[in-house]
């Protein structure tokens, strides 16, 4: 801005001064020619008196000092009364005494006689004295042109000084601006470094709502994410190493006791073994379920999607676990309006289904029912999984598909939980573009509903 800012100043002098020169030369070259036309009857007749005195009237009435010339350059009268009879060399004069010019003008330096010797501009306007169509002679008129050069300069200097106030206060609004539009990117950049550093708590202050704010937004929500991930990635390496460790502790005190104690009865042998082999089914099912998550979370296996009947499924899933069913007299039904066939992963949407079943028989009593029930919702297939079992607390359903999350952990052990259940049939409705949803009331059961797309 600064640099185009002096280019148009610079422009504008010039365009000034050459305005202020023009119309300068112009006025002068039409008041030497006014003169020259009336000076040519007097030159034809070698008036002198009258030729002086033209040449004194017109230097009185429009400045400067006028000059009569004869074709060869030789002064014949002189408003000043000094250079009589003396011949001017000058270009502007040969232009117009040789026909080659009607007018003609040209800017001098000259030298000042006083004490000073100082030097001065000066402009001379020459205009060809014609009669009967020949030039007889010239008229010259000189006059300082200094006032004119000095007000250029005046001009000139002006303009250099406004040109610098408005670079130096262009150069000082830039920075400030730019101070205040790159502060809160430092900002930024600083909570960037510490978040960088693992400081996953850190937020920016961005005020406004311009672009820069936005942005401190948009990365506050995602430092916030990051957090939650973090604290998430905490908890689930705590409770994998939780749900890992009880296991692992129940076979090392069992383990030892085998080992140590002598002449233990064989019932009691056959008791600690079923239950150490118990505890290794447990820590079988955790890691299943473990490297589930992981295949789930990172979606390191693709999803093999086949157009399947969802009842089919559903039949294989229940006939797989009615005997754990039959060992607590579980009434298990299935009813279903129609058939209905979705686009999924047959794998994962009947392992969603074995673990909603599973866990309805599970905390389920003895004689207790569990109703599976499939429809179509709008443009969804309808599984609902309805138990007549122990309930979720109501407190507890925001939470009931987190990772490792289970109402009573006691009660969850004994039944083989291992809290990573639910979570997986989440993501596996996820995956599909599906939900579930839960409802349920403590003492009278819950109802485990999953949606999933139907395709055309």
């Amino acid at each position: 801005m600064a640099i185009a800012f002096t280019a148009v100043a610079v422009v504008v002098v010039k365009m000034t001064e050459d305005y202020i020169v023009t119309q300068r030369v112009n006025e002068k070259l039409s008041e030497v020619n006014s003169t020259a036309i009336r000076m040519a009857s007097l030159l034809n007749n070698m008036d002198s008196e009258g030729m002086y005195a033209l040449a004194l009237e017109s230097a009185k009435k429009n400045g400067g000092r006028y000059l009569v010339l004869n074709p060869y350059g030789v002064v014949l009268a002189d408003s000043f009364s000094r250079l009589n009879g003396k011949q001017l060399k000058l270009n502007e004069i040969y232009e117009v005494l040789s026909s080659k010019k009607d007018m003609s003008y040209a800017f001098h330096v000259i030298q000042n006689d006083g004490e000073k010797n100082e030097s001065f501009w000066a402009a001379y306007y020459a205009g060809a004295i014609l009669y009967e169509g020949k030039i007889i002679g010239a008229v010259v008129c000189s006059e300082s042109i200094q006032d004119v050069v000095d007000q250029s300069l005046k001009l000139t200097e002006g303009i250099i000084l406004l040109s610098i106030g408005v670079c130096l206060a262009v150069i000082f609004i830039s920075l400030f601006l730019s101070g205040y539009i790159t502060k809160p990117i430092k900002k930024l950049r600083d909570v960037v470094q510490k978040i960088s550093d693992g400081h996953f708590n850190e937020r920016v202050l961005v005020a406004g709502r311009n672009e820069i704010a936005q942005l401190g937004d948009a990365f506050n929500k995602m430092s916030e994410r990051l957090e939650n991930i973090d604290i998430q990635r905490s908890e689930f390496v705590s409770n994998a190493s939780h749900e890992l460790k009880t296991p692992l502790s129940s076979i090392k005190i069992l383990a030892e006791s085998l080992l140590y104690q002598q002449k233990m009865d064989e019932n009691i042998v056959r008791e600690f073994l079923a239950d150490i082999n118990s505890e290794i089914d447990r820590l079988d099912q955790i890691i299943t379920d473990l490297l589930a998550i992981t295949k789930l979370d990172n979606q390191v296996s693709p999803l093999k999607m086949d157009t399947v009947p969802l009842q089919a499924i559903l039949e294989s899933t229940i006939l797989g676990l009615k005997p754990l069913a039959d060992q607590k007299r579980i009434k298990i039904s299935l009813l279903s309006s129609s058939d209905i066939a979705v686009t999924c992963d047959t794998a994962k949407i009947k392992q969603a289904f074995i673990n909603l079943i599973d866990n309805a028989i599970k905390y389920t009593q003895e004689k207790g029912t569990v109703t599976i029930r499939l429809s179509q919702s709008g443009g969804y297939a309808k599984i609902e999984v309805q138990d007549t079992g122990i309930g979720i607390p109501e407190e507890n359903l925001p939470y009931i598909f987190e990772r490792f999350y289970r109402v009573d952990k006691a009660r969850s052990r004994e039944t083989g939980g291992t809290g990573l259940g639910l979570y997986i049939t989440k993501r596996i409705a996820a995956l599909h573009n599906g939900t579930i949803t839960v409802q349920s009331k403590e003492g009278e059961g819950s109802l485990f509903t999953l949606y999933l797309p139907v395709q055309p």
